[in-house]
Protein backbone atom coordinates (compact mmCIF):
# COMPACT_ATOMS: atom_id res chain seq x y z
CA UNK A 1 0.00 0.00 0.00
CA UNK A 2 1.29 3.27 -0.80
CA UNK A 3 1.64 5.74 2.52
CA UNK A 4 0.33 9.65 2.78
CA UNK A 5 1.54 11.72 0.62
CA UNK A 6 3.39 9.40 -1.78
CA UNK A 7 2.28 7.59 -5.06
CA UNK A 8 3.38 4.75 -7.31
CA UNK A 9 5.40 5.81 -10.81
CA UNK A 10 7.06 3.78 -12.58
CA UNK A 11 10.79 5.37 -12.75
CA UNK A 12 14.68 5.03 -13.92
CA UNK A 13 17.51 5.07 -11.44
CA UNK A 14 20.01 4.63 -14.79
CA UNK A 15 20.44 4.79 -18.43
CA UNK A 16 19.90 2.10 -20.13
CA UNK A 17 17.57 -0.77 -21.58
CA UNK A 18 14.08 -1.37 -20.22
CA UNK A 19 15.23 -3.78 -17.58
CA UNK A 20 15.84 -0.30 -15.68
CA UNK A 21 12.25 0.82 -15.60
CA UNK A 22 11.25 -0.08 -12.00
CA UNK A 23 8.13 0.70 -9.76
CA UNK A 24 8.94 2.94 -7.16
CA UNK A 25 7.02 5.27 -4.40
CA UNK A 26 7.89 8.55 -4.69
CA UNK A 27 6.69 12.02 -2.85
CA UNK A 28 3.51 13.12 -4.41
CA UNK A 29 4.55 16.87 -6.30
CA UNK A 30 4.54 20.15 -4.17
CA UNK A 31 2.88 22.39 -7.05
CA UNK A 32 3.94 26.27 -7.47
CA UNK A 33 1.47 28.86 -7.59
CA UNK A 34 0.97 28.44 -11.38
CA UNK A 35 0.68 24.86 -11.05
CA UNK A 36 -2.11 22.64 -10.89
CA UNK A 37 -1.75 19.03 -9.53
CA UNK A 38 -3.83 16.46 -11.77
CA UNK A 39 -4.71 13.03 -10.80
CA UNK A 40 -3.40 11.05 -13.81
CA UNK A 41 -6.15 8.89 -15.53
CA UNK A 42 -4.38 7.77 -18.98
CA UNK A 43 -0.43 8.14 -19.94
CA UNK A 44 0.59 7.94 -23.67
CA UNK A 45 3.85 6.38 -24.42
CA UNK A 46 5.81 8.21 -27.34
CA UNK A 47 9.25 6.88 -28.74
CA UNK A 48 10.68 10.38 -26.88
CA UNK A 49 10.37 7.87 -23.57
CA UNK A 50 12.45 5.07 -24.68
CA UNK A 51 14.79 7.43 -26.20
CA UNK A 52 15.06 9.30 -22.70
CA UNK A 53 15.23 5.99 -20.93
CA UNK A 54 18.50 4.79 -23.43
CA UNK A 55 20.05 8.23 -22.75
CA UNK A 56 19.54 9.82 -26.29
CA UNK A 57 19.08 12.97 -24.90
CA UNK A 58 21.23 13.29 -21.60
CA UNK A 59 23.23 15.90 -23.28
CA UNK A 60 20.09 18.23 -23.84
CA UNK A 61 18.41 17.07 -20.67
CA UNK A 62 21.01 16.15 -18.24
CA UNK A 63 18.07 14.72 -15.53
CA UNK A 64 19.18 13.58 -12.24
CA UNK A 65 17.82 10.26 -10.80
CA UNK A 66 15.30 8.84 -10.68
CA UNK A 67 13.62 9.56 -13.68
CA UNK A 68 9.88 9.40 -13.79
CA UNK A 69 9.40 9.10 -18.23
CA UNK A 70 6.74 11.19 -19.94
CA UNK A 71 5.09 13.98 -20.89
CA UNK A 72 1.84 13.03 -22.39
CA UNK A 73 -1.40 12.18 -19.95
CA UNK A 74 -5.00 13.55 -19.32
CA UNK A 75 -6.66 13.72 -15.79
CA UNK A 76 -8.40 15.20 -13.44
CA UNK A 77 -7.33 18.54 -11.77
CA UNK A 78 -6.99 17.98 -7.02
CA UNK A 79 -4.81 20.91 -6.18
CA UNK A 80 -5.21 24.08 -8.01
CA UNK A 81 -2.16 26.68 -7.44
CA UNK A 82 -2.64 30.08 -5.54
CA UNK A 83 -2.33 32.24 -8.77
CA UNK A 84 -4.40 30.17 -11.51
CA UNK A 85 -7.82 31.04 -12.24
CA UNK A 86 -8.87 29.43 -15.24
CA UNK A 87 -9.06 25.97 -13.50
CA UNK A 88 -10.81 24.37 -10.47
CA UNK A 89 -10.67 20.87 -8.45
CA UNK A 90 -12.40 18.18 -10.35
CA UNK A 91 -12.02 19.63 -13.95
CA UNK A 92 -11.35 17.22 -16.56
CA UNK A 93 -8.01 17.96 -18.46
CA UNK A 94 -5.03 17.49 -20.91
CA UNK A 95 -1.94 18.15 -20.05
CA UNK A 96 1.43 17.96 -22.28
CA UNK A 97 4.29 18.89 -19.40
CA UNK A 98 7.90 20.33 -20.30
CA UNK A 99 10.68 17.57 -20.15
CA UNK A 100 11.65 16.68 -16.38
CA UNK A 101 12.76 14.17 -14.28
CA UNK A 102 9.12 14.06 -12.57
CA UNK A 103 7.29 13.17 -15.79
CA UNK A 104 3.94 11.58 -16.08
CA UNK A 105 4.47 7.62 -15.76
CA UNK A 106 2.99 8.33 -11.87
CA UNK A 107 -0.21 8.83 -10.28
CA UNK A 108 -0.40 12.46 -9.67
CA UNK A 109 1.62 14.71 -12.21
CA UNK A 110 2.56 18.64 -11.79
CA UNK A 111 2.06 20.72 -14.51
CA UNK A 112 2.33 24.25 -15.41
CA UNK A 113 -1.37 25.78 -15.56
CA UNK A 114 -0.09 27.36 -18.96
CA UNK A 115 0.47 23.85 -20.76
CA UNK A 116 -2.68 22.27 -19.86
CA UNK A 117 -6.28 22.46 -21.41
CA UNK A 118 -9.75 21.63 -20.45
CA UNK A 119 -10.80 18.11 -22.14
CA UNK A 120 -14.04 18.17 -23.92
CA UNK A 121 -16.94 15.88 -22.29
CA UNK A 122 -16.98 13.86 -25.89
CA UNK A 123 -13.53 12.56 -25.39
CA UNK A 124 -12.30 10.02 -23.36
CA UNK A 125 -9.31 9.66 -21.27
CA UNK A 126 -7.47 7.62 -23.25
CA UNK A 127 -8.06 9.77 -26.25
CA UNK A 128 -7.06 12.97 -24.36
CA UNK A 129 -3.72 11.18 -23.51
CA UNK A 130 -2.53 10.88 -26.91
CA UNK A 131 -3.29 14.64 -28.05
CA UNK A 132 -1.38 16.53 -26.47
CA UNK A 133 2.29 15.56 -27.75
CA UNK A 134 1.49 14.52 -30.82
CA UNK A 135 -1.21 17.49 -31.79
CA UNK A 136 0.91 19.69 -30.52
CA UNK A 137 3.93 18.67 -32.57
CA UNK A 138 2.04 17.85 -35.80
CA UNK A 139 0.49 21.74 -35.50
CA UNK A 140 3.91 23.36 -34.90
CA UNK A 141 5.98 21.43 -37.93
CA UNK A 142 2.96 21.90 -40.26
CA UNK A 143 2.02 25.40 -39.66
CA UNK A 144 4.51 27.24 -37.36
CA UNK A 145 7.44 26.30 -38.89
CA UNK A 146 6.14 25.17 -42.19
CA UNK A 147 4.06 27.95 -42.75
CA UNK A 148 1.06 25.62 -44.14
CA UNK A 149 -1.45 27.36 -46.33
CA UNK A 150 -4.51 26.72 -47.64
CA UNK A 151 -4.20 25.33 -51.21
CA UNK A 152 -0.55 24.45 -50.58
CA UNK A 153 0.14 21.22 -50.90
CA UNK A 154 2.00 18.65 -48.23
CA UNK A 155 3.97 15.29 -48.31
CA UNK A 156 3.86 13.50 -44.50
CA UNK A 157 5.84 10.91 -43.98
CA UNK A 158 4.16 8.00 -42.26
CA UNK A 159 0.59 9.30 -41.54
CA UNK A 160 -0.70 6.68 -40.05
CA UNK A 161 1.86 6.61 -36.76
CA UNK A 162 0.81 9.26 -33.72
CA UNK A 163 1.78 12.58 -35.19
CA UNK A 164 1.32 11.30 -38.80
CA UNK A 165 -2.13 10.47 -37.86
CA UNK A 166 -2.49 14.16 -36.17
CA UNK A 167 -0.50 15.90 -38.99
CA UNK A 168 -2.76 14.44 -41.89
CA UNK A 169 -5.99 15.55 -40.13
CA UNK A 170 -4.69 19.23 -39.00
CA UNK A 171 -3.17 20.04 -42.92
CA UNK A 172 -6.87 18.57 -44.56
CA UNK A 173 -8.76 20.85 -42.08
CA UNK A 174 -6.36 23.80 -43.35
CA UNK A 175 -7.51 23.09 -46.85
CA UNK A 176 -4.00 21.92 -47.96
CA UNK A 177 -3.76 19.30 -50.91
CA UNK A 178 -2.42 16.21 -48.51
CA UNK A 179 0.03 13.27 -49.79
CA UNK A 180 1.10 10.54 -46.98
CA UNK A 181 3.02 7.88 -47.02
CA UNK A 182 2.39 4.01 -45.08
CA UNK A 183 2.41 0.66 -44.84
CA UNK A 184 0.09 -1.29 -47.40
CA UNK A 185 -2.07 -2.74 -44.59
CA UNK A 186 -2.77 1.19 -43.07
CA UNK A 187 -3.58 2.28 -46.93
CA UNK A 188 -7.17 3.03 -46.61
CA UNK A 189 -6.93 3.69 -42.88
CA UNK A 190 -4.65 6.94 -43.65
CA UNK A 191 -7.39 7.97 -46.43
CA UNK A 192 -10.55 7.65 -43.80
CA UNK A 193 -8.26 10.24 -41.91
CA UNK A 194 -8.69 12.78 -44.84
CA UNK A 195 -5.49 12.38 -47.26
CA UNK A 196 -5.99 13.12 -50.69
CA UNK A 197 -3.05 10.67 -51.93
CA UNK A 198 -1.26 7.87 -50.16
CA UNK A 199 1.71 5.87 -51.48
CA UNK A 200 2.15 2.73 -50.26
CA UNK A 201 6.13 2.67 -48.86
CA UNK A 202 6.54 -1.30 -49.51
CA UNK A 203 5.43 -0.50 -52.68
CA UNK A 204 7.10 2.56 -54.34
CA UNK A 205 9.31 5.41 -53.37
CA UNK A 206 7.82 8.32 -52.44
CA UNK A 207 10.52 10.45 -54.66
CA UNK A 208 9.45 8.81 -57.78
CA UNK A 209 5.86 9.33 -57.16
CA UNK A 210 5.88 12.79 -55.80
CA UNK A 211 7.19 16.17 -57.21
CA UNK A 212 6.65 19.80 -56.48
CA UNK A 213 5.31 19.89 -52.97
CA UNK A 214 5.49 23.17 -50.95
CA UNK A 215 6.11 21.25 -47.63
CA UNK A 216 7.91 17.83 -46.25
CA UNK A 217 7.00 17.12 -43.08
CA UNK A 218 9.48 14.17 -42.17
CA UNK A 219 8.87 11.69 -38.92
CA UNK A 220 11.29 9.06 -40.11
CA UNK A 221 14.56 10.57 -40.62
CA UNK A 222 17.91 9.17 -42.46
CA UNK A 223 17.04 8.00 -46.34
CA UNK A 224 13.74 9.14 -46.02
CA UNK A 225 14.76 13.02 -45.22
CA UNK A 226 17.37 12.98 -48.00
CA UNK A 227 14.36 11.93 -50.39
CA UNK A 228 12.36 14.56 -49.01
CA UNK A 229 14.57 17.41 -50.55
CA UNK A 230 13.70 15.99 -53.82
CA UNK A 231 10.00 16.70 -54.15
CA UNK A 232 9.86 20.27 -52.43
CA UNK A 233 9.73 22.85 -55.17
CA UNK A 234 12.23 25.79 -55.06
CA UNK A 235 11.89 27.74 -52.22
CA UNK A 236 9.44 25.10 -50.74
CA UNK A 237 10.29 23.76 -47.08
CA UNK A 238 11.38 20.13 -45.22
CA UNK A 239 10.34 20.21 -41.69
CA UNK A 240 11.37 16.88 -39.22
CA UNK A 241 11.05 16.25 -35.89
CA UNK A 242 13.62 13.43 -35.92
CA UNK A 243 17.52 13.50 -36.29
CA UNK A 244 19.50 15.96 -38.87
CA UNK A 245 21.22 13.65 -41.28
CA UNK A 246 24.85 14.84 -42.31
CA UNK A 247 23.94 15.78 -45.65
CA UNK A 248 21.04 18.17 -45.05
CA UNK A 249 23.02 21.63 -45.26
CA UNK A 250 24.43 20.23 -48.29
CA UNK A 251 20.88 19.03 -49.55
CA UNK A 252 18.89 22.36 -48.96
CA UNK A 253 21.62 24.71 -50.59
CA UNK A 254 21.68 22.23 -53.23
CA UNK A 255 17.68 22.31 -53.95
CA UNK A 256 16.97 26.14 -52.41
CA UNK A 257 14.63 24.42 -49.82
CA UNK A 258 14.58 25.84 -46.24
CA UNK A 259 14.91 22.78 -43.59
CA UNK A 260 14.42 23.20 -40.27
CA UNK A 261 14.82 20.19 -37.57
CA UNK A 262 12.10 21.62 -34.87
CA UNK A 263 11.87 20.36 -30.92
CA UNK A 264 8.03 20.57 -30.60
CA UNK A 265 7.19 22.49 -26.92
CA UNK A 266 3.93 22.70 -25.00
CA UNK A 267 1.44 25.66 -25.74
CA UNK A 268 -1.84 25.89 -24.49
CA UNK A 269 -3.11 28.23 -27.23
CA UNK A 270 -2.77 24.84 -29.27
CA UNK A 271 -3.54 22.44 -27.12
CA UNK A 272 -7.10 24.07 -26.28
CA UNK A 273 -7.74 24.26 -30.27
CA UNK A 274 -7.06 20.78 -30.99
CA UNK A 275 -9.31 19.91 -27.70
CA UNK A 276 -11.95 22.41 -29.82
CA UNK A 277 -11.30 20.93 -33.02
CA UNK A 278 -12.11 17.14 -31.11
CA UNK A 279 -14.91 18.39 -29.44
CA UNK A 280 -16.55 19.43 -33.11
CA UNK A 281 -15.49 16.38 -34.42
CA UNK A 282 -12.78 17.25 -37.20
CA UNK A 283 -10.29 15.52 -35.26
CA UNK A 284 -9.69 11.66 -33.79
CA UNK A 285 -7.33 10.21 -32.26
CA UNK A 286 -6.97 6.42 -32.93
CA UNK A 287 -5.72 4.79 -29.67
CA UNK A 288 -4.25 1.16 -30.79
CA UNK A 289 -3.23 -0.30 -27.58
CA UNK A 290 -4.47 0.20 -23.78
CA UNK A 291 -2.98 -1.45 -21.04
CA UNK A 292 -2.75 -0.93 -17.19
CA UNK A 293 -0.29 1.19 -15.40
CA UNK A 294 2.27 -1.62 -14.87
CA UNK A 295 6.14 -1.75 -14.90
CA UNK A 296 5.56 -5.12 -17.58
CA UNK A 297 3.13 -3.36 -19.33
CA UNK A 298 5.56 -0.03 -19.82
CA UNK A 299 8.20 -2.11 -21.36
CA UNK A 300 5.53 -3.62 -23.67
CA UNK A 301 4.62 -0.40 -24.97
CA UNK A 302 8.20 0.40 -25.52
CA UNK A 303 9.22 -2.04 -26.97
CA UNK A 304 6.32 -2.16 -29.13
CA UNK A 305 6.84 1.65 -29.77
CA UNK A 306 10.68 1.32 -30.44
CA UNK A 307 9.97 -1.64 -33.19
CA UNK A 308 8.23 0.89 -35.06
CA UNK A 309 5.05 1.09 -37.52
CA UNK A 310 2.82 1.66 -35.04
CA UNK A 311 -0.66 2.87 -35.71
CA UNK A 312 -1.67 5.49 -33.86
CA UNK A 313 -1.37 5.85 -29.95
CA UNK A 314 -0.30 3.71 -27.02
CA UNK A 315 -1.79 4.39 -23.79
CA UNK A 316 -1.45 3.09 -20.01
CA UNK A 317 -4.53 3.50 -17.67
CA UNK A 318 -3.56 4.68 -14.04
CA UNK A 319 -6.83 4.13 -12.24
Amino acid sequence: MVKANMMTAVVINQYGDEDQLSKQEMPIPTIAEDELLVKVESIAVNPIDWKTRQGLRQERYPFEFPIILGQEMAGTVVKVGAKVTEFNVDDEVIGYGTPSNHGTYAQYFKIKADQVAKKPSAISFEEAAGLGLAGTTAWEALFDAGKLKAGQTVLILAGSGGVGMMAVQLAKNAGAHVISTTSTANVDFVKDLGADEVIDYKKTAFSSEVKNVDLVFDTLGGDNQRAAFQVVKPGGRVISIVETTAQAAQLSDKFNVTFDKINAHPDQKIIRELAAMFGAGKLTVWVTATLPFTVDNVKKLHRQSAAGHVVGKLVLNVN
